[in-house]
């Protein structure tokens, strides 16, 4: 009877690491993308823990707090050294997950009404790999220090956004949007792609 009892605790225990891991952390599958089509990446850079646990964005109804309990960075830099993707993870408290997605689609939408020279006048959805992804993109690569910027919510607190930078005619690895837009899609393809293969989210 000890026996049991004792397997069963061992059982119960188990299934609670479990849970507990996979909750109110960043696997490390978000942060180990090193495959990227001719894009090379950098060590991941974690937030400090010194860092406020809270971020604001711009809403049509003024600024509003995100939380951020921890953090990842990840450029990508593309055959001339220079970052072409910027990509951060975050994790929201676990209470306020729901809310943050809804702050943070809020913000994409107040930025691109509030840009110039942007694809849509909505904000963009995209799907890879069973992954919904929505952000704004720039019409054209002459103007804005962005060309894109898009995030995705996959779930236990996790926010993954990605940030394509426009670069200087001497070390842009992109000729044109639509050139830009391809390139784009083909990392965000490839990114979740490479989640749906890892088994550490």
């Amino acid at each position: 009877m000890r026996s049991k009892i004792l397997m069963l605790s061992i059982f119960l225990l188990t299934i609670a690491l479990l849970s507990f891991k996979n909750k109110n952390e960043i696997g490390n599958c978000f942060i180990s993308f090193t495959t990227a089509t001719n894009l090379t990446a950098a060590t991941p850079d974690r937030l400090p823990e010194t860092s406020e646990k809270f971020r604001t964005v711009k809403t049509e109804d003024g600024e509003v707090e995100v939380t951020r309990i921890d953090g990842y960075r990840i450029l990508y830099n593309n055959a001339k050294q220079v970052p072409f993707v910027n990509l951060k993870v975050e994790l929201s408290d676990s209470n306020s997950y729901e809310s943050d997605k809804k702050k943070l689609l809020d913000n994409l939408k107040y930025l691109n009404a509030h840009s110039t020279g942007m694809e849509t006048k909505d904000v963009i959805t995209l799907d890879f790999n069973g992954y919904k992804i929505f952000g704004l993109s720039r019409g054209t690569i002459e103007v804005g220090s962005t060309l894109g910027t898009f995030i995705m919510f996959p779930g236990n607190g996790v926010t993954v956004y990605f940030y394509f930078n426009n670069l200087k005619p001497e070390f842009r690895n992109f000729e044109s949007v639509d050139d830009y837009k391809k390139q784009r899609d083909q990392f965000l393809q490839e990114y979740t792609k490479h989640l749906t293969d890892c088994s550490n989210k």
